[in-house]
């Protein structure tokens, strides 16, 4: 064999290079497989709400192109700015998103791909990832006369709710305002307002070294403390940002108004939340976890390394060829044995009634009234699994392969965490759950993917 040595020592310039993109590829059968009209129509509400209602004003949207890029973005796992790279290096991706069929196509801005996807509810997201769904079932790829369902834990992007993090935070929150308002020079402002940062730190301090062997009681007295010292710190303060006019307010950047907002609306709520701990010992259901995600709870399934998870619940069903199901999230924990009927109404909203047969859950999801009700539509309830001590179990022969077709969902979750359903990257709740919609479409378009 010999050795070709041509373009070693040739530095790289500027060319033009002819690319040809084939419709057999798998990526564009996939693109002509959806009918980008029905896609437009579902998202088209969502456009049409603008601030000032002139959504037929202005620089037109190129809707094909957006489109393309959302549903390119969930498939690849990218983040804004890599799949804008990306489509700008991949001819085949380009004429996924619409070029050469809209004119003058270029590739939106990553801050246009970011305000494209938060004009979308997180109900039109699930409604694009039904609309997958139904392509599947006519394309023959996926089979929705059985299910499997289960239940997993999108976890929120805050970090861990510890009160004593969360009280330095809200007064560090609190001398950021009052610092940005005396620089500013504000007249309205009180010259003897003040926050004593040093001193909070001090009694944090004191509270995160104690020693692990500390007394309760000893541990209690000094968090009740550092809970004083910073509500009379940020009470005065608290006091003078009530009475801010609206003219005052409004003259002041949008990052001081967040600020403010936070600290008067869940700053106040979180103050009265820990002196409600310190009082009772215990918890107030409705707890503040975090100042800016509020539909988080602490989920806690039994898992090793994760006792405590903090976010929501998603309901996920498994049907044939290994499609994904995000159901709709109505609560923040989604009950298991309560999220089972609707769950099988809602397949027979994306698929038609009377197509399922056979449904599979572990025994969370277990009472005799689901039982009941499950057998009375006409569906077959022997893959619903029944605690031990329950007297009416169906065969082994024929609970057994069901319950092994049941464990197969547990895998497919894993995969579905990948694009984006496990730990969310977003920082407000809808989008958050916009994300957790997108992760199920993203995961099914791979699976169509594979079936082409």
């Amino acid at each position: 064999m010999s050795l070709c040595q041509e373009g070693l020592d040739t530095k790289v310039a500027s060319t033009t290079v002819r690319t040809v993109v084939d419709e057999s590829d798998e990526l564009l059968q996939l693109a002509n497989a959806l009918d980008w009209q029905h896609v437009a129509t579902l998202a088209w509400p969502d456009l049409q709400q603008t601030a000032k209602g002139y959504w037929w004003r202005g620089r037109k949207l190129r809707v094909r192109t957006h489109l393309g890029v959302l549903v390119l973005q969930c498939l690849m796992k990218e983040t804004d700015r890599g799949i804008e790279r990306r489509i700008g290096q991949t001819r085949l991706y380009q004429v996924f998103c619409g070029a050469g069929l809209v004119p003058d196509w270029k590739c939106p801005d990553h801050t246009k791909i970011e305000t494209f996807r938060n004009r979308l509810r997180p109900t039109t997201q699930k409604q694009l990832n039904d609309y997958v769904l139904q392509v599947a079932q006519t394309r023959g790829f996926a089979a929705p006369t059985w299910m499997d369902l289960d239940s997993t834990v999108q976890e929120a992007n805050m970090a861990y709710p510890s009160d004593a993090q969360l009280l330095r935070k809200l007064a560090q929150k609190g001398a950021k305002i009052l610092a940005f308002l005396k620089k500013a020079k504000k007249r309205y402002v009180p010259p003897e307002l003040q926050i004593d940062l040093k001193a909070i730190n001090r009694q944090a301090q004191a509270y995160f070294f104690l020693a692990k062997n500390t007394a309760m009681e000893h541990r209690r007295e000094v968090f009740q403390a550092y809970h004083t010292l910073v509500h009379h710190q940020l009470k005065p303060l608290l006091a003078f940002l009530l009475t801010v006019s609206p003219q005052a307010y409004g003259a002041l950047p949008w990052h001081v108004q967040q600020a403010m907002n936070t600290l008067t609306s869940p700053g106040r709520r979180y103050l009265l939340d820990v002196a409600h701990f310190i009082r009772t010992h215990t918890i107030k259901p409705d707890k503040l976890l975090a100042f800016h995600c509020f539909e988080v709870a602490c989920i806690r399934k039994g898992k090793v390394g994760k006792e405590n998870e903090f976010g929501r619940v998603f309901q996920l069903g498994r049907i044939g060829g290994n499609f994904l199901i995000p159901f709709t999230c109505t609560d923040v924990r989604m009950d298991d044995k309560q999220s089972l009927l609707p769950a099988i109404a809602e397949h027979a909203e994306i698929f038609g009634a009377d197509i399922l047969k056979a449904v599979g859950t572990d025994k969370g999801y277990y009472s005799a009234a689901n039982i009941r009700k499950v057998q009375q539509a006409g569906i077959n309830a022997d893959g619903i699994q029944r605690p031990c001590q329950v007297k009416d179990q169906p065969p082994e022969e024929i609970v057994h392969p069901l319950r092994n077709r049941r464990a197969g969902i547990e895998p497919l979750i894993g995969h579905a965490k990948a694009f984006g359903l496990g730990r969310s990257k977003m920082k407000s709740d809808q989008t958050t759950l916009a994300s957790g919609y997108r992760a199920g479409m993203g995961f099914n378009l791979h699976q169509f993917l594979r079936q082409t």
